[in-house]
């Protein structure tokens, strides 16, 4: 990874624009558990720079980890906030590579070019469509060019009036600005069965029926890592996978049909009985050893809540609780079959 033998590379994200085309800062535009800046936070992180500066506009929140620096005048432009990013990279950095948060398609690959790119001038930047942009890597000798910027200047304005101090690096692929809500439709892709958003996700490994994307997955994996590493979240285990189970159903097929059944009668019985969890998993257990043949029912179009919701809970309490909500939710979105779903968990209740 870059800066695992080099820790004289920080990064600066830059996310203080007012978001006037998308209609709200997109700084805490949400691609699945994360927002726009978290991703390029961990993407920075991931890639080894540290610290990561992160410049914000009043009000918004840095991802843990991040350095926050508020820019308190966001209508000054982009200049204002390349300035105030670099200001705070720490002496000790030798460079900084510059990102924007409304790239999200960024990945670490890239910024490894950026780095093998150096040594030959103190800018090294993307070229994107044919023109010279961020991501940027700028050695700290090359730093005071920001300030020459006024207004909403940003790095490719810079870039052009310097060609001589920039080594241009091509990306491997079209690096989209995400500006509206139809330019984030446009980088991602739905999850199938909840119909989340997330940006396209190459994963190791996908549940052999669970109806969920690559990405989708990946996300209930890391709330599944959650709460078997911490009680605190651990405790409601079995209602965060009845949960996501029935919002990835899949298709019609055996183990699908048993699969949705069996979490559906396991929400009722927690919801709507009051059941431990430990009877709970008693019947679950039961019902799935029977040779019973269950119906299809028809999913519900969409899913008020997601696990990308419940992934924002910092606290065990404040797990417990969006998980309830979520399942109170995708129960209510089940509500076509909750008459069936009733008979099914009386009929299991009856049978103790």
């Amino acid at each position: 990874m870059l800066g695992m033998h080099d820790r004289s590379l920080a990064a600066v994200v830059l996310a203080a624009g007012l978001g006037s085309r998308f209609g709200r800062p997109k700084a805490g535009v949400r691609i699945g558990g994360r927002t726009l800046l978290g991703v390029a936070v961990d993407t920075a992180t991931a890639a080894g720079l540290h610290p990561v500066v992160a410049v914000v506009p009043a009000g918004v929140s840095v991802p843990p980890g991040a350095l926050g620096v508020t820019n308190a005048q966001p209508g000054a432009g982009l200049s204002r906030s390349l300035q105030l990013g670099l200001g705070a990279v720490p002496s000790d950095r030798d460079a900084a590579v510059i990102l924007l948060a409304d790239q999200p398609t960024v990945g670490v690959a890239l910024l490894r070019r950026l780095l093998g790119a150096r040594g030959r001038t103190p800018v090294i930047a993307t070229v994107n469509d044919g023109v010279l942009g961020p991501p940027v890597l700028v050695e700290r000798a090359a730093f005071d060019l920001a300030d020459r910027l006024v207004g909403d200047v940003g790095l490719r304005q810079l870039l052009r009036g310097v060609p001589d101090e920039v080594t241009p690096v091509e990306p491997g692929g079209p690096i989209p600005d995400v500006d509206t809500p139809a330019d984030l439709e446009r980088v991602t892709e739905p999850c199938p069965g909840c119909a989340e958003r997330y940006l396209p996700h190459v994963a190791d490994e996908t549940h052999p029926y669970i109806g969920a994307s690559a990405a989708c997955w990946a996300t209930y994996g890391e709330l599944l890592a959650r709460e078997l590493e911490d009680m605190a979240y651990g405790r409601m285990h079995r209602h965060s996978a009845d949960v996501y189970a029935v919002q990835h159903p899949g298709h019609d097929d055996r183990r699908q049909r048993q699969s949705v059944a069996l979490h559906l009668v396991a929400i009722c019985q927690w919801l709507e009985h009051e059941l431990p969890v430990e009877l709970v998993n008693a019947i679950t257990q039961r019902l799935a050893r029977s040779d019973r043949v269950w119906p299809w029912l028809t999913p519900p179009a969409s899913f008020a809540m997601t696990v990308a919701d419940v992934l924002q809970a910092s606290t065990g309490e404040a797990h417990a609780a969006l998980v309830r909500r979520w399942g109170i939710a995708t129960w209510e979105a089940w509500s076509d079959h909750h008459d069936t779903v009733r008979d099914w968990a009386r009929e299991a209740l009856g049978e103790r």
